[in-house]
C-alpha cells in the first residue's frame, strides 16, 4: 500500500473517530446539589444540564442509603437544557450516602448520571435540646427560690 494512501486513510478514520467522540461529549448530563450534606426533612436542591438537548424529559431518581427509593420525578429541561428539582429528605432518614441518577434518551441513545450526597443525623435531636433546655430553666428557678429563702 503507498504511503501516502495509508496517512489519508489514517487521517479519515481519525477524523470520524474524533466525530463520533465529540457527539457523545455533546450528550451529557451534569447534575449538582445545594450542598453536600443535609439533615432529616432538609430541602435538596437540584439542579443539572442535558448538554446538546433542550426540551428534554429527565428521568430522576433518589435513593436512601439501603436503596429505598424516595422521589422519582420526571422533569423538562428549558431551551438551554437546564433543569431544576427540589424535594425534602424525609425526617426518618438514617445517616449515609444518597444517590441520585439522571437519565434521558437522546437520538435515541440512554445518557446517565450518579451522583451521591450525605445525609447527617444530627447526634442530639430536637428531643434532647427540650429537655436539656426544660432542666437549665428549672435549675435556674429552683436557685431563685432558695436564694429568696435566705
Amino acid at each position: 500500500m503507498n504511503p501516502t494512501r495509508s496517512l489519508i486513510i489514517g487521517a479519515v478514520l481519525a477524523v470520524a473517530c474524533i466525530g463520533i467522540l465529540g457527539s457523545y461529549a455533546q450528550n451529557a448530563i451534569t447534575i449538582n446539589t445545594d450542598k453536600t450534606s443535609y439533615g432529616p426533612g432538609d430541602l435538596v436542591s437540584i439542579t443539572g444540564t442535558v448538554s446538546g438537548a433542550s426540551n428534554q424529559l429527565v428521568a430522576i431518581q433518589v435513593k436512601d442509603p439501603s436503596g429505598n427509593l424516595i422521589s422519582i420525578r420526571t422533569v423538562q429541561t428549558d431551551s438551554n437544557g437546564n433543569f431544576a428539582l427540589t424535594f425534602k429528605v424525609p425526617p426518618t432518614a438514617t445517616s449515609g450516602s444518597f444517590e441520585i441518577d439522571a437519565d434521558t434518551k437522546i437520538n435515541g441513545q440512554t445518557v446517565s448520571v450518579s451522583k451521591t450526597f450525605a445525609q447527617t443525623v444530627p447526634e442530639f435531636g430536637t428531643l434532647v435540646s427540650v429537655v436539656l433546655l426544660v432542666s437549665v430553666i428549672s435549675t435556674i428557678l429552683l436557685s431563685a427560690k432558695i436564694r429568696s429563702k435566705i
